[in-house]
C-alpha cells in the first residue's frame, strides 16, 4: 500500500496544477514516448508469487496514429473481457471528442469540444452513457492586452446550476512576475503567482481558497523543488525533481504519518527502482524494475519485483510481468 500511495502520489505533480489553472486551449496530447512510428501496442501484466503461480492481471491497448497521438484505448479485465473502451475523434493535438464505454468502476460518457480559429477550446460539452447533456462549459476570452488578459469559464448543468469561474492574469513587464487569480461564483478559488528569471529559473506559489499551496522552485541545475501543503489535514508533501523532470524524492509529513520515499531511473528515462522509508529512515520496503528491449529501442517486458527487506539478504517477495507486444508502421 505504500508503494501505491507513493507512485500515485509522484503523478500529482504541480504540472497538474499548471494545466489546471492556465487558459484553455486545444487539448494537447504528449508523445507517447515510444521510438519509431508505433501502431499498436499490447500490454499483458502477470504475477508471480513464491516463485510458483501466475495469475493474470489483464491487459490494455493502445492505438496511435502516424504522428504519435492515441486514438483509441481498450481495458480489459483478467477474464478477457473489454472492461473501458475509449475512442477519440481528433486531428493532431487537437481532441475534438471523446467517447468512453466502460463498466464499473468506469462510467460510460462522452466529452465534446469546440475550438474557435485560434484553435483554443471554447466550448466543452459532457454526455452521459444515453447522450443526455450532463454540462455544457463556455470559455471566453474577455480582454486581451499586451500585460493582461481576462478570461472566463461558464459551465451549466443539466439540473440548471450555474457556476462561474473568471481567471485575471497581469505580467509586469519590468519584473516579468506574472500573476493569476481565479473567482469561482465571485469567490476568490485561487492566486498564483509566477516569477520567470532571464537564467531559466522559476518560482511559483499557488494559493487556494482553503489555505492550501503549491509552492515550486527550479534551479540553476534544472532540478526543481517542491512544498506541497494540503490544509484540511495539515499534510506537507516535499518534491525534487531531476534535470530531466523524473521525482526522485518524496518526503511526506503530517500529523497522522510520516514517509519517505525514493526514486531510480535508467539513462532512458525509465523507473528501474523505488525505496520506501520511515520517518527514522528505515526500509519499509523496496522495488526494482527491469526490462528487455526491442530492435528499435522500445521495452517489450519488465520485471517489476518487491523485495522482502525484512530478510538478509533480501528476496524478491511478489514479481510481477509485463510483456508488450508492439506493432509498427
Amino acid at each position: 500500500m505504500l508503494r501505491s500511495w507513493c507512485l500515485g502520489l509522484a503523478l500529482l505533480i504541480f504540472v497538474s496544477t499548471l494545466t489546471e489553472q492556465l487558459p484553455v486551449k486545444a487539448q494537447e496530447a504528449s508523445s507517447n514516448g515510444f521510438i519509431g512510428k508505433v501502431q499498436t501496442v499490447l500490454s499483458e501484466e502477470f504475477t508471480s508469487k513464491d516463485g510458483v503461480t501466475r495469475e493474470t492481471n489483464g491487459s490494455n491497448l493502445d492505438v496511435y496514429d502516424r504522428a504519435g497521438y492515441l486514438l483509441e484505448f481498450f481495458r480489459y479485465k483478467p477474464d478477457g473481457s473489454v472492461w473501458v473502451h475509449t475512442v477519440y475523434d481528433r486531428k493532431g493535438p487537437a481532441t475534438f471528442r471523446v467517447q468512453v464505454v466502460g463498466t464499473e468502476p468506469f462510467e460510460s460518457h462522452s466529452e465534446q469540444n469546440v475550438f474557435d480559429a485560434e484553435g483554443h477550446v471554447t466550448e466543452t460539452d459532457i454526455y452521459d452513457a444515453n447522450g443526455v447533456l450532463v454540462s455544457k462549459s463556455a470559455n471566453i476570452l474577455v480582454t486581451q492586452q499586451a500585460h493582461s488578459s481576462v478570461y472566463q469559464q461558464m459551465e451549466t448543468t443539466s439540473e440548471g446550476a450555474e457556476n462561474t469561474t473568471i481567471i485575471t492574469e497581469t505580467t509586469d513587464p519590468q519584473t516579468g512576475i506574472t500573476h493569476q487569480v481565479a473567482t469561482r461564483n465571485g469567490r476568490v478559488d485561487t492566486d498564483w503567482i509566477i516569477q520567470r528569471n532571464a537564467d531559466g529559473t522559476e518560482k511559483d506559489k499557488i494559493v487556494y481558497a482553503d489555505g492550501s499551496y503549491n509552492e515550486r522552485e527550479r534551479r540553476t541545475d534544472g532540478t526543481t523543488v517542491e512544498d506541497q501543503y494540503y490544509a484540511p489535514t495539515n499534510r506537507h508533501t516535499y518534491q525534487k525533481s531531476d534535470a530531466q523532470g523524473h521525482l526522485v524524492d518524496l518526503v511526506r509529513k503530517s500529523d497522522s504519518d510520516n514517509l519517505h520515499c525514493t526514486y531510480f531511473f535508467d539513462k532512458a528515462g525509465r523507473s528501474i527502482g523505488q525505496i520506501n522509508y520511515d520517518i527514522s529512515g528505515n526500509i519499509l520496503d523496496k522495488s526494482t524494475e527491469e526490462y528487455r528491449d526491442d530492435s528499435h529501442g522500445n521495452w517489450i517486458e519488465k520485471k517489476s519485483i518487491v523485495w522482502d527487506t525484512k530478510v538478509e539478504p533480501m528476496q524478491p517477495k511478489i514479481v510481477t510481468f509485463t510483456l508488450r507486444t508492439i506493432n509498427y508502421y
